[in-house]
């Protein structure tokens, strides 16, 4: 009986041996963490060229550009782009001129008054004189003509009218500071808008040529671009509805400090070599004129991804045998797509990327 439980017992713990046994003897291996590859640029030598790139359109030549002489708003615009007119024509108006022609006549009446006045006392003497009217009397009236034409002076002066100028031109004059006339014949080429506020420095109106053509591009924002401009500068244009059409031409005109255009007139002015057709542009196409602003024959250079800034320091990562290193470098010209490497590195030095 003794044995039979022994051999029992002994099969139980054969039997827990094998359930168990595997779990404590095979164990897992732990699969590692990947490490992260970092991208890497070579320095690389070759041209790089800053360009920039302009919308605008065809339009007739600029030939006249037409402020108001004070600023204020627009109150009315008599013309549309695409009219002609003549030399002289009034083509808008502002609020001011309003309150400008009813401080005229105003004024106008005031002046007539001290006229008036001035007229009565030399009439007066005159009569005076005439009938031989005892001496003190024609004294005191030639005192009272002295004084008349005394306050007649002075109210001219402080009214800023030469008192030897015709009265009436001086008002007209007054009033024409708030009006804009043509100084020209010529077709409207842009126009003001009723409402807008402008200043003696907004171009209001511009006459152009119509048998002329130049391109009208924008500027965009800031000065970065234009400050690299300058007038008489080569461009390129494309007619944006006619592929493979590729004219050039030079800026004939910048806005000011830049150049001699006005400078709240944020377009360059583009006159083209080739003579408008059918085949190469006409008034009113849409272009792209394309400028090189800078450009440098075989220099050094990275990809902007390659290059990092912290601490008003310009630096990129290499490694070497003790590990990442940070060097600095200088940097010139920029594009899009590539940043020139001016010392610090040499070609085909590898850096690691971000």
């Amino acid at each position: 009986m003794k044995r039979k439980l022994i051999l029992v017992l002994t099969a139980f713990a054969v039997t827990l041996a094998g359930c168990g046994g595997g779990q404590v003897v095979n164990e897992v291996t732990p699969t590692p963490f990947p490490t992260p590859v970092r991208s890497t640029f070579t320095v690389q030598r070759g041209d790089m060229v800053v360009e920039a790139k302009l919308s605008g359109r065809v339009s007739p030549l600029a030939l006249h550009t037409v402020y108001f002489q004070i600023g204020g708003q627009v109150r009315e615009v008599l013309v549309n782009a695409g009219d002609v007119v003549t030399g002289g024509q009034l083509l808008g108006e502002l609020d001011k001129a309003r309150e400008l022609r009813a401080n005229a006549n105003e004024t106008q009446r005031i002046i007539r008054r001290a006229q008036i006045n001035l007229e009565i006392e030399k009439l007066t003497l005159e009569q005076y004189e005439a009938e031989n009217r005892p001496s003190y009397e024609i004294e005191i009236q030639k005192l009272k003509v002295e004084l008349a034409q005394m306050e007649f002076d002075a109210l001219m002066e402080n009214l800023g009218i030469d008192p030897n100028a015709a009265m009436t031109d001086e008002l007209e004059a007054q009033v024409a500071q708030a009006r804009a006339f043509a100084p020209a014949d010529g077709t409207i080429i842009a126009a003001v808008t009723i409402g807008r506020n402008v200043s003696p420095t907004t171009p209001a109106f511009v006459l152009g040529n119509p048998n002329q053509l130049e391109v009208v591009a924008d500027l965009p924002p800031g000065d970065e671009q234009v400050r690299e401009m300058y007038e008489g500068m080569p461009v390129v244009v494309t007619v944006d509805a006619k592929a493979g059409v590729e004219l050039t031409g030079t800026i004939r005109q910048l806005p000011s400090p830049y150049g001699t255009g006005a400078s709240d007139e944020r377009v360059v002015r583009i006159i083209l070599d080739a003579a408008p057709s059918a085949d190469t542009y006409q008034s009113g196409d849409k272009v792209t004129v394309t400028l090189i602003l800078a450009s440098k024959d075989d220099v050094l250079w990275l990809p902007p991804a390659a290059i990092r800034s912290a601490g008003g320091r310009t630096f990129v990562i290499v490694n070497s045998d003790s590990g990442p290193q940070r060097v600095d470098i200088e940097i010139g010209l920029q594009t899009r797509d590539r940043v020139e490497i001016v010392s610090g590195l040499t070609e085909g030095q590898v850096v690691v990327g971000p």
